[in-house]
């Protein structure tokens, strides 16, 4: 049976929430903060080349990978060049896949033939 709209309504918070989130993922460069990324931003992002290193640099918050000594420390000229210096380059599509995961791109969707009562 479908979900009706009196528990649309009553899930309004939990679901806005949701997409509040952060999760913890293990790299080899050790654990990171990440935040989900919006609708809008992964159809930007995924237009451009280099989308999983500027996906990464958007979505890690903790540590800020932005941080302007962490970027001199590594000798970046670019901000996304920081990715390349942190991890393994097969690691950075999977922690984008990952970061993808979390927010419900991917995601198995279950489906079932709807058959209306017969009179």
């Amino acid at each position: 049976m479908a979900v009706s709209i009196k528990e649309l309504i009553e899930k309004k918070e939990e679901l806005a929430n949701r997409k509040k989130r952060k999760y913890d993922i293990e790299t080899s460069a050790g654990m990171m903060t990440v935040k989900l990324p919006t609708r809008s931003y992964v159809a930007e992002v995924m237009k451009l080349e280099g989308s999983d290193e500027l996906l990464l640099l958007d979505c890690i918050v903790d540590p800020n990978l932005k941080e302007a000594g962490l970027q001199e420390a590594y000798g970046c000229f670019e901000p996304t060049d920081i990715i390349g210096k942190l991890f393994d380059a097969g690691e950075i599509p999977g922690l984008g896949r990952k970061v993808m995961e979390l927010a419900g791109y991917g995601r198995d969707i279950r489906a079932a033939l709807h058959e209306d009562a017969k009179n």
